[in-house]
């Protein structure tokens, strides 16, 4: 009986901690994202710019997480991390 009163359980909200898509980086950045890499909090305007490009810099290897328009499931525009650039010495 005490099964039937149970209430079922939510699913837990997809949020990490984004991380350089570089793969032998892996470095932290200070945003969240979901397993998409879709920025949980749209922080885009702190992205730096060079031309139309959009990108996180990675305080690690110094390469571009690069950031693009994304609109989700739901219609909220946003952006997300779409690819890495290796930094240009």
């Amino acid at each position: 009986m005490a099964a039937a009163t149970e209430k079922p359980k939510k699913k837990g909200v997809d949020i990490n901690v984004l991380h350089c898509l570089s793969p032998e980086c892996g470095g932290l950045l200070a945003y969240e994202a979901d397993s998409n890499n879709v920025l949980y909090l749209d922080l885009s305007w702190t992205a730096h710019r060079d031309g139309d490009v959009l990108y996180f810099p990675c305080p690690k290897c110094g390469g571009r997480n690069v950031l693009e328009p994304f609109t989700t499931d739901k219609g909220k525009e946003t952006h997300r991390v779409v690819r890495f650039e290796a930094a240009q010495n």
